[in-house]
């Protein structure tokens, strides 16, 4: 752990950096764009960083989907897991606070500030980028309770190498070698690193919307064409001449018989291939982020007026495989640097207790639900644990205030009442039949006030005559049996 709490880049390192902050694509092109990516794959980043960033900045339809994708993950509840022991209990003590109080910022922007969220929303930048990096301030609170946590400062992977197989910070702009990332002081993430195959698609887009803008400004309002038999230099041909000026200037004119003005359209318009280009690369940037190519504007141009319910539910398939991944990604990349070197430090022992973050209970709870009303009456055992595991619900404290069932049990008993109200209340009836030896009526007190039709008060000289029997909770079976003919 980085026990000091100081930042590995001062306030001088990080001015530079805002001034070198500059446009790297005065001039793009799909060899200029080739040309970076193959010096990301022997490990420079410092020129393709910037230009990934600038990218997101200009290309709102690219930076829409990957704020949806990081959105996803950073939406997630999370909570902390123990194995159960009494050490694990105190680990996940330990990991509560820590998670509950750490602040997550940028380290050239540190007006950001979050916490949990917003840590899980930049390390999914790693998906765009193909690196997250978070430096890590320790901050101790109080040393008797084990209370630490930390500021995650997110960086800019052009503020890194990667020569060596592994992520070195450069602590010098023009350094060739970095200083290695250790655990506990730097949180990496690898992730899909979207921006390799879309930096071709994005020069491909903004080529074709540069050209797409120079046509419009050459030919988007068509022309003018005025007819006259005068001949070039006469008073008419110079009439004709100023006329045009002046309805190319939205102007009115009066002219004299014999001049014959038409409005030429472009009839070839509707064939360009600049419209068909960029709602490809849109639609692939859907594709990548999202797991399938139904953006907003593709289900707009269908034949159902956007109204696509099957593409929907494809998309909404497609983005739930995408974020139980994403959930599953961002907890092992947290167990691995961050849980393990906190516990470690504070108890110089293996982590008994994770951060887990939790993907969204799948479409089937309320089916899982209504088995579970069903099959329980029936005689189906199922743990509370897991009850509360299956609906992510918390277990409550001892002494602490829980809902009950609204629904009283019937008064006049089971006759005309809903078995389904109480289906697991222990039966107030004798299991057996207790010895007999005198009629019903023996030794009954007809002084003592009848007997109430509450079945939690029986009759106790009723009860001691023997008048319930074991052979009395037999009917009872055949409401948690409904195809049972009573």
């Amino acid at each position: 752990m980085n026990l000091s709490g100081a930042s590995q880049f001062n306030q001088a390192r990080i001015e530079w950096a805002i001034r070198l902050r500059y446009s790297p694509m005065p001039n793009l092109s799909m060899k200029w764009v080739a040309e970076n990516l193959n010096a990301f794959r022997i490990g420079e980043l410092r020129v393709v960083g910037k230009v990934w960033e600038v990218m997101m900045e200009r290309d709102g339809e690219l930076a829409v989907n990957a704020d949806k994708r990081a959105s996803d993950l950073a939406g997630l509840d999370w909570q902390i897991v123990s194995d159960g022991s009494p050490e694990g209990d105190r680990h996940a003590v330990a990991l509560t606070y820590f998670y509950q109080h750490l602040r997550t910022t940028c380290a050239l922007d540190q007006d950001v500030s979050g916490g949990v969220s917003e840590l899980l929303y930049q390390i999914a930048s790693a998906h765009s980028h193909y690196y997250s990096v978070h430096e890590m301030l320790l901050r101790t609170d109080n040393p008797a309770a084990r209370e630490v946590t930390a500021e995650f400062r997110h960086t800019p992977i052009w503020f890194f190498e990667s020569r060596r197989g592994y992520l070195g910070y450069l602590k010098h702009i023009f350094d060739v070698y970095g200083q290695p990332c250790l655990q506990g002081e730097w949180l990496t993430a690898v992730g899909l690193g979207w921006m390799r195959p879309l930096s071709l698609a994005f020069a491909c887009k903004s080529l074709s919307m540069r050209d797409w803008m120079i046509f419009s400004a050459r030919y988007g309002s068509g022309f003018l064409e005025a007819i006259t038999g005068a001949q070039k230099g006469d008073a008419a041909w110079e009439e004709a001449k100023e006329i045009l000026h002046q309805l190319s200037n939205d102007g009115v004119v009066v002219h004299s018989e014999g001049l014959n003005i038409k409005f030429l359209n472009m009839p070839a318009a509707s064939t360009l291939p600049f419209a068909p280009l960029v709602d490809q690369v849109n639609r692939l940037y859907a594709k990548c982020y999202r797991g399938i190519d139904l953006a907003t504007g593709s289900r707009a141009s269908g034949t159902d007026g956007g109204h696509n319910v099957i593409g929907a539910s494809l998309q909404k398939e497609e983005s739930g495989i995408f974020l139980a991944r994403d959930a599953a990604w961002a907890s092992e990349c947290l167990n691995d640097r961050v849980d393990r070197p906190v516990i470690r430090y504070l108890f110089d022992n293996e982590p008994r207790a994770w951060m887990t973050v939790m993907p969204p209970l799948d479409d089937t709870a309320a089916e899982d639900l209504q088995s579970a009303r069903t099959l329980v009456p029936m005689g189906l055992r199922i743990s509370l644990k897991e009850a509360y595991k299956r609906f992510r619900w918390s277990v409550p404290a001892d002494g602490e205030p829980c809902l009950q069932s609204a629904l009283q049990p019937n008064p006049n008993g089971r006759e005309g009442g809903d078995y389904r109200s109480h289906p697991l209340t222990k039966s107030t009836l004798p299991a057996s039949s207790p010895a007999q030896d005198a009629p019903i009526g023996a030794g009954a007190n007809p002084e003592r006030n009848p007997q109430t039709a509450n079945p939690a008060m029986p009759d106790p000289q009723v009860g001691a005559a023997g008048f319930y029997s074991a052979a009395a909770n037999m009917p009872a079976l055949g409401h948690a049996i409904p195809n049972e003919t009573r």
